[in-house]
């Protein structure tokens, strides 16, 4: 970086505030705030300002003149210890929701439903474990797995995008623990639902996940009224999708009231069959898919370089898509309670215009993308996108499936027979589900989670893994899972590597969570490797990499005003930081002379080799 009396728009937000720390108070006004910690994250000033939406030149501007004139920019050395608390808490609340996500997903989520996996490739049936594991299971996915992170992310970056503060954090550090007391309530609950007691825990459980979900609307939608900014357009998708949210839990706890109170097992049966597929529609298309297109509308193109979708489509896909996913769901249900299947005709309308409008806003994120970023999570979200053009082709093709093919085919499976017989094949849905629930949703919280999660730490993402095996071992799972599950309509042969794919999965989902959560716990990587002495010190040198090269030149440095530097952990960490260049204006040191001063400290005793000594240092100048 180059600052030889004004700040750059390539310069690092941390040598920034590193040298400046008082500079802070203008990158909080647009959305910084807790933000990578004391330092910030490690972006230059222009990419900051394409992902929070401000004007580069005049972000420029005021730094500068902050810069040139530091009595005009309130001073914070201390700023610190003066937040209010629950400044704080919004700052990293996320950290508890992302964790406790993780936690749910590596349990009652992807762990448990690779276990029922197996149990089903053993016994060579999807119908042959209990409906209520299945569902408790399911539950999980939604509300714990898709909902915590939707929820930890949406108090983080929706209110850094709109420049302003969380409404309430107390409230939504609230929400965290009634959306906990809900999902493992839920979990424990339910498959035990015979017993009384746990009937109760599944009901308070239920209300608990209705009170959050309704009190983090409420706390997004004060958030982001008090920005005073226009609306955007991805903010109605997000309004469209938390109306979904609201909805699939009211719905959820009326489907699992009816569940656990059928008298009969046809009457459990007739419950499911009419209603269940509904619910799926309003919490995948409705909450997730919806939550997903508007905030990948703002951040895909910003933090990977995907093209932006089209406006005027944008415009009209989202009526088009909140109607569809209505309809979906109601015809769905119309048809089942009525047995005309009529109705089927206005559903498959409906499909059509999910699919295609699905497909058309996001074509230009999947694999024929050319992103201008390279990152390691845009793999994520290019994949992400196939598996979600994946299940909307396939549940397209489904009549086509249902009574086409499998009926034409001469070579079917015990269960493939039985699905032709009553036009529905669970294997076939639950590929299509699995397509879209693992491969377009989980593969997004991964690749989000993945960017996110060392920005807001802190960690610079280049000195981090590509996450290789992780991806690999998810999408193998879930192409094992998507393609073999809809082939166990043909023989029974396949179930044992559907099992299989679960496991998979896990494992990927395993490394990655455990990546994410050192990081949310403080760990940095160490970015150690040897760096050769150089023959002269300039400016861009780190100051504390200068004095662990050349201990002479610490007595210079303390004679120019630089007192810190007498504290060896100062020495350590936060000098490492600062570049000379930086600490010279900081300082208001001609920066030449510096350099002439420190030069003749470390080279002049440079007939003994003590000064041109080739040795080698770790870590290397940042």
């Amino acid at each position: 970086m180059t600052l030889v009396g004004s700040i750059a728009a390539d310069a690092m937000i941390p040598d920034v505030l590193r040298a400046r720390p008082d500079l802070r108070v203008i990158f909080d006004r647009y959305g910084l705030r807790g933000c990578g910690g004391l330092s910030g994250p490690a972006e230059t000033i222009a990419y900051f300002a394409r992902v929070h939406g401000v004007d580069e030149e005049v972000l420029l501007n005021e730094l500068n003149k902050g810069l040139a004139r530091p009595e005009g920019v309130v001073h914070s050395t201390h700023a610190a210890e003066r937040r209010d608390p629950l400044d704080e808490l919004a700052d990293t609340i996320y950290r508890r929701f992302f964790k406790a996500g993780i936690v749910v997903v590596l349990t009652a989520g992807a762990v448990w439903g690779a276990w029922l996996l197996l149990q089903i490739a053993l016994r060579g049936s999807f119908t042959a474990i209990s409906i209520h594991q299945i569902n408790a299971h399911g539950h999980a996915q939604i509300f714990g797995w898709v909902g915590l992170f939707v929820m930890g992310f949406a108090y983080q970056a929706f209110p850094r995008m709109k420049h302003t503060s969380l409404w309430r954090p107390d409230l939504a550090n609230l929400t965290f623990y009634l959306m906990l007391l809900g999902v493992f309530g839920r979990a424990i609950g339910e498959p035990l639902h015979d017993v009384a007691p746990m009937r109760m825990l599944v009901f308070a459980a239920s209300a608990a996940e209705i009170v959050a979900i309704g009190l983090f609307i409420v706390i997004i939608a004060r958030t982001l009224r008090s920005s005073g900014n226009p609306r955007e357009m991805h903010e109605f998708y997000v309004a469209a999708a938390l109306f979904f949210f609201f909805v699939q839990a009211l719905y959820d706890a009326g489907l699992v009231y009816a569940t656990m109170t059928a008298s009969t097992g046809d009457a459990l049966v007739q419950v499911v069959g009419t209603y269940q597929a509904a619910l799926r529609d309003l919490q995948i298309h409705g909450f997730a898919m919806l939550m997903i297109l508007g905030v990948g509308q703002r951040m895909f193109p910003v933090l990977f370089g995907l093209r932006e979708p089209c406006h005027r489509l944008a415009r009209v896909g989202l009526p088009v898509l909140v109607f569809a996913v209505i309809g979906e769901a109601g015809f769905l249900i119309l048809m089942r309670r009525t047995g005309n299947h009529a109705w089927g005709a206005p559903l498959f309308v409906c499909v059509l215009a999910l699919a295609a409008t699905s497909i058309a806003l996001t074509f230009h994120w999947g694999l024929l993308a050319r992103p201008r970023e390279r990152d390691r999570s845009t793999k994520f979200v290019r994949a992400a996108i196939y598996w979600l053009h994946t299940s909307m082709v396939l549940v397209v093709l489904a009549p086509l499936y249902m009574f086409i093919i499998l009926p034409g085919s001469g070579v079917l499976s015990e269960s493939g027979r039985h699905a032709a017989e009553i036009g529905f094949s669970h294997a076939y849905y639950g590929a299509v589900r699995h397509a879209i629930t693992v491969g377009f949703v989980s593969l997004t919280i991964l690749g989000m989670g993945a960017k996110v999660v060392p920005t807001l730490n802190g960690v610079d993402i280049q000195r981090l893994r590509a996450l290789w095996t992780p991806f690999l071992l998810v999408n193998a799972g879930c192409a094992l899972r998507v393609w073999l599950q809809i082939g166990t309509d043909f023989s029974g042969q396949v179930y044992p590597l559907v099992g299989v794919s679960g496991l998979l999965e896990v494992a990927g989902i395993s490394i990655w969570g455990v990546h994410l959560w050192r990081i949310m716990s403080g760990w940095q990587p160490s970015g150690e490797r040897a760096v050769e002495v150089p023959d002269r010190i300039t400016g861009d040198h780190k100051v504390g990499q200068v004095i662990e090269w050349f201990p002479a030149t610490l007595d210079v440095l303390l004679a120019k005003g630089f007192a810190p530097l007498a504290n060896s952990i100062m020495r350590r960490t936060v000098a490492r930081g600062v570049s000379l260049r930086m600490a010279a204006v900081r300082q208001g040191i001609e920066l030449e002379g510096l350099l002439k001063e420190l030069n003749d400290a470390a080279f002049r005793d440079s007939d003994d080799g003590a000064g041109l000594a080739r040795r080698f240092a770790v870590p290397a100048p940042n």
